[in-house]
């Protein structure tokens, strides 16, 4: 039997040693001296690997503990890996918070910044010092926390808050935020751990923050432009007044934080509604020479729920179309209309609707009635003196009356002559005729048949009362059953006017049935409203 002549042998540990016991049995030839050299690295570098898995399993413990200061209770005592530290149901802020790291090995340290009432984030606090505040009554709304130092890399920390109005919250990881931003409301409890990276979650983590910082970014590829820079927020991505098309459309949240995403869809020329798109993705067309016509949008996301998303069209021959929400069709489908512009706005559910871009003053699609007024001082700067046989000299926009000559020549050829009464009137005018109208019906009855100053379409001069010989030059009701009546009933569409009043609405327009009184819109806007059914208020929405 050769004997074992020589052989070195570095223990590192328990494990070490360990290893070598275990090893005996196994060493019983050796033949020469440079066999001891294989030996010896063998060894060493399995000890290595063994030390270094039991490091690991010593780390892997690593925790961490915690104390917040409590309304009215100050600085409670301090717990540790996934306890609560704070309170739950009893409506009581959290003011200040202190972390520190347990059983640390190695270059591993932890720091962390709370978001503090009136003052916003603070600078990150570290290793056990105070963030937020004590003694000054402030609510913590939100906190984020991190590892630090070259072993930071071997683990992940996870921390849960109990927020106001939300109760618990999902765990956020790693430097994200958790809590409430822009609400205004208190932190009342939280969780922390720290695990070996890798591991799963505690819990869910879909929503761990909700911010009202949640907005829309948006672009748009335009004929003959290409693609436009990014609009944000109700800004207009797209052009007016120059005819040209929107090809495609790509929406993103930049505050991912927000955990609010959008969906989208378009209907484009020869194509139809294509389907969903998400969060930057193409939707329509790029370099195929094909209109965007109508387009939806809806949120996504675990903070959806939240909030709403708005959007506006400027269509063609229509301008810009009331704003729509949360999914519904914004533009026009079966018309052949091509999409222009678009704004897009983000708020919280449960503010007011944005302000109308459609009842922009001066605009064709503009809507007056008792809700939506005229500026006592606005007069059109495109009124024209109508040429047209009538009761007295009267005017209209320019567009409007050339439109309404081609009315009269319609129902020319069908053998009726249609006569001029009422168009552009002043404020001081309306006002005048409201008063005459007061002295004779009184208030209630005034209010259904004239208009109060500011609120006439007239002044507009987008409005004109038409009549003729079969009621004696009278504005009526039995117009509406003279053939001059029934042809403006069915024909004035074709011309771009609407009967704006029609019969069976009061409740919705706020006057009388006037089968005389004619509004211009321009020809696809008013086709669309007469095939609709609806009054202008049920068809932009707006009332």
């Amino acid at each position: 039997m050769l004997r074992l002549r020589a052989m070195r042998i570095t223990l590192i540990g328990l494990f070490g040693l360990v290893l070598l016991l275990a090893m005996m049995p196994h060493i019983s030839r050796v033949s020469a001296e440079d066999n001891s050299t294989q030996t010896e690295n063998a060894v060493t570098a399995d000890s290595v690997e063994r030390v270094a898995t039991s490091e690991r399993t010593v780390n892997a413990m690593m925790g961490c503990s915690y104390r917040t200061h409590v309304q009215n209770v100050g600085w409670q005592s301090f717990v540790s890996n996934g306890a609560m530290s704070g309170t739950e149901g009893q409506g009581l802020r959290l003011e200040g918070i202190e972390v520190n790291l347990e059983n640390v090995n190695g270059d591993v340290g932890i720091e962390y910044t709370t978001h503090v009432q009136n003052i916003g984030w603070q600078n990150y606090a570290k290793n056990g010092a105070m963030s937020g505040t004590s003694g000054q009554s402030l609510r913590l709304e939100a906190i984020k926390i991190r590892l630090i130092g070259a072993g930071a890399e071997n683990y992940d920390v996870y921390y849960q808050v109990h927020a106001q109005n939300f109760g618990w919250l999902d765990w956020a990881k790693n430097d994200a935020s958790a809590g409430t931003e822009g609400f205004g409301l208190r932190l009342e409890g939280i969780r922390i751990m720290v695990v070996p990276k890798g591991d799963p979650a505690p819990g869910a983590t879909d929503r761990p923050f909700v911010t009202t910082n949640t907005q829309s970014t948006y672009r748009t590829h335009i004929q003959n432009i290409g693609w436009q820079g990014w609009q944000k927020n109700g800004e207009m991505s797209g052009t007016t007044g120059q005819n040209l098309r929107l090809e495609a459309i790509e929406i993103i949240n930049e505050n991912l934080e927000s955990n609010v995403g959008f969906e989208y869809q378009t209907h484009v020329q020869n194509l139809g509604w294509q389907g969903w798109k998400e969060d930057g993705e193409l939707s329509g067309t790029a370099n195929q020479g094909l209109r965007l016509e109508g387009i939806k949008i809806r949120l996504t996301g675990a903070n959806a729920n939240l909030f709403d998303v708005y959007y506006e069209a400027y269509v063609e021959g229509f301008g810009w179309m009331p704003w729509v929400m949360n999914g519904e069709s914004a533009g026009t489908e079966g018309l052949g209309l091509r999409l222009e512009g678009i704004k897009i706005i983000v708020q919280l559910k449960g503010l007011p609707i944005p302000d109308n871009t459609a009842n922009e003053l001066g605009s064709l699609a503009q809507l007056v009635n008792k809700n939506h007024h005229i500026p006592a001082d606005y007069v059109p700067d495109d009124l024209v003196w109508v040429n047209l046989p009538s009761t007295r000299d009267t005017q209209l926009r320019a567009d409007a009356a050339e439109q309404l000559i081609q009315l009269f020549n319609g129902a020319s050829a069908q053998g009726l002559t249609l006569y001029c009464n009422s168009g552009y009137r002043s404020y001081a005018t309306q006002a005048a005729l409201y008063q005459w109208n007061v002295e004779m019906y009184g208030v209630a009855g005034a209010e259904l048949v004239s208009a109060r100053p500011g609120m006439s379409e007239h002044q507009l001069g987008l409005a004109m009362d038409v009549t003729s010989a079969t009621v004696d030059f009278d504005l009526v009701e039995s117009f509406g059953a003279t053939a001059e009546g029934q042809f403006i009933r069915d024909h004035a569409h074709e011309y771009g006017f609407i009967v704006r009043y029609p019969q069976g609405k009061t409740n919705i327009t706020g006057y009388a049935y006037e089968p005389w009184h004619l509004r211009y819109l321009g020809v696809p806007v008013a086709t669309a409203i007469y095939n609709s059914g609806k009054t202008m208020e049920e068809f932009y929405g707006i009332y």
